[in-house]
């Protein structure tokens, strides 16, 4: 079975898996519930604990000046040195108007306030491109999983043949309208820092772009509602991103945590500012010198919170690679090749399942697939 065959063959099982009744958290919430229901509790050891409380902070990068040579080098290296040790970072002075960025908090928000039979209506899970898209549930894949308190809303943003703007939602009228616009802005941001990651690898400003000629842009709107015992639940669970870089806009309520050294810290929110971090395939193709962290989102009791994501992927014909000039004596080759529509359909297999996907790429963990 080729990588294509495999992808669509796991998103119909996960589609099926997914007609099962189970109820949205946003209804859970609105029946002011005591106690989550028995599917959400995590085992004891797992259950989120509280962050560290820390002088050490996830990097916060200012990107204007980048046409003085000095301050282009200056961001290169922050940059490369944030996505060495945390794997995350925060930029401000981006370039995307923050009038925009309201907006897109604006009718986001606008659209989870719909009822759950208008949402439903308008945008209904169902097998995308690559993926389950609409407004819903995801990666619950296993009978066995413990349930994250967060519901969706996903669909392709670009190229124009991926997307199905059928099932974007109609109301609120501007969503169509100004996604696109954040959409078309968010792959400019993500394509100038795809050149400043590459510098910083010492490679041609280009390398990295190339391999996301036309790529993938997805967007995935977690919406958490209020949770009556956020300290024994995922928002959702920990895990890295399977793609090669991911936008995150926040909506000003804390709630997103990174892992690094084996503890948690929390991504404090800052108005105006973007949540960068890197993906599994950017890790494969610096040889391990970026990182693709961990992070996870938590519940509280007192807040709705919505966090607004893009993934950038390359196309699934693409064969992911580390980078030759990475490879020497010194530093040998850590990561088998592996095609990124294949990838896609391991990662999904693993249900968000910590970083066990790009793990088993490491050399003497796993076969070649060249999907």
């Amino acid at each position: 079975m080729d990588s294509s065959s495999a992808a669509m063959d796991a998103l119909l099982k996960q589609f099926e898996r997914l007609q099962r009744p189970i109820d949205l958290v946003q209804t859970l919430h609105e029946r002011q519930l005591k106690e989550v229901p028995a599917r959400y509790i995590l085992p004891s050891d797992q259950r989120p604990s509280r962050p560290l409380q820390v002088q050490q902070s996830l990097p916060v990068i200012d990107l204007s000046g980048l046409e003085e040579i000095d301050q282009r080098f200056k961001i290169v290296r922050q940059l490369a040195q944030a996505s060495q040790e945390w794997g995350f970072f925060q930029i401000i002075n981006h370039g995307i108007p923050l009038s925009l960025l309201e907006s897109v908090k604006r009718i986001s928000q606008d659209f989870f306030e719909l009822s759950l039979e208008e949402k439903r209506k308008q945008c209904p899970v169902r097998p995308g491109l690559h993926m389950l898209e609409g407004y819903g549930r995801f990666f619950d894949i296993c009978d066995d999983t413990v349930l994250d308190w967060v519901d969706a809303l996903v669909h392709y943003i670009s190229p124009e043949w991926a997307k199905a703007v059928e099932h974007w939602p109609k109301t609120p009228s501007t969503y169509r309208e100004t996604y696109e616009k954040y959409g078309e802005e968010v792959m400019e941001l993500m394509e100038k820092l795809l050149g400043l990651l590459s510098e910083g690898l010492g490679l041609n400003p280009n390398y990295i772009q190339i391999l996301n000629k036309e790529p993938l842009l997805q967007v995935r709107i977690n919406y958490y509602p209020p949770c009556p015992q956020p300290d024994m639940v995922n928002g959702l669970k920990p895990h890295s991103d399977g793609d090669m870089l991911t936008v995150l806009l926040d909506d000003g309520v804390d709630g997103l945590q990174v892992r690094k050294d084996e503890d948690w810290f929390t991504v404090p929110s800052i108005p105006g500012a973007l949540i960068v971090n890197i993906g599994d395939l950017l890790q494969i193709v610096s040889n391990g010198k970026y990182k693709s962290a961990e992070h996870r989102a938590v519940a509280n009791t007192n807040q709705n919170r919505m966090s607004i994501v893009m993934f950038l992927s390359p196309q699934e014909d693409v064969l992911i690679d580390v980078a030759p000039e990475l490879i020497d004596e010194g530093h040998p080759r850590l990561y088998k090749a592996v095609g990124a529509g294949a990838y896609e359909t391991e990662f999904m297999s693993k249900d968000l399942r910590g970083k066990d996907a790009v793990e088993d790429l490491l050399i003497g963990q796993a076969e070649q697939v060249n999907g």
